[in-house]
């Protein structure tokens, strides 16, 4: 049984300050069950792998819903550890792209630019796309680059055609 004053186990939470001035990943969170509608101290990450000048970098947007903890139970040090998606429409388009028994790997950033790794027989193997159109697609097939303005390239096996075949290379 937890001391009195002690939270522990996780509490969803909603984010409501993301610029942390200390640039640490740190966040201010809403935890209404624990703090009411008070935001929370400066809440410390807890990213998947860190270390110097290495790791992985991602801080979830204002309104974002997120798993929180404190550390030993005390509500003066939290720790965000993870977020959760409030209903389908949250998520990336392109997670629901696929098998759902062998889902896709998807990253996006609130602006519209993704990466996507699916290993899906015949799929597109990894694709990196601007939110303007450009992209990169590395598959079995080969590799496409286009600049999603009407240029492209194309390299499949010995062959390089540029532009829908303007140009091809053997």
């Amino acid at each position: 049984m937890p001391e009195a004053g002690h939270y522990l186990g996780k509490y969803r939470g909603t984010v409501v300050t993301n610029v942390d001035p200390m640039r640490q990943g740190r966040i201010q969170v809403r935890v209404p069950d624990v703090l009411g509608e008070t935001p929370s101290s400066w809440a410390m990450p807890c990213f998947p792998v860190a270390g110097p000048q290495m790791g992985a970098y991602v801080i979830p947007p204002v309104g974002a819903g997120v798993w929180v903890e404190f550390e030993q139970g005390d509500l003066s040090y939290p720790i965000w550890v993870g977020c959760w998606y409030g209903s389908q429409a949250e998520l990336p388009s392109d997670a629901l792209l696929g098998n759902p028994a062998q889902p896709s790997i998807v990253v996006q950033t609130p602006g519209g630019h993704t990466l996507v790794m699916s290993d899906l027989p015949g799929g597109p193997g990894i694709t990196l796309k601007t939110m303007t159109g450009a992209s990169i697609v590395i598959s079995d097939l080969g590799i496409t680059i286009d600049n999603g303005k009407g240029a492209s390239i194309e390299l499949s096996g010995p062959t390089v055609s540029i532009n829908k075949q303007a140009l091809a290379v053997t």
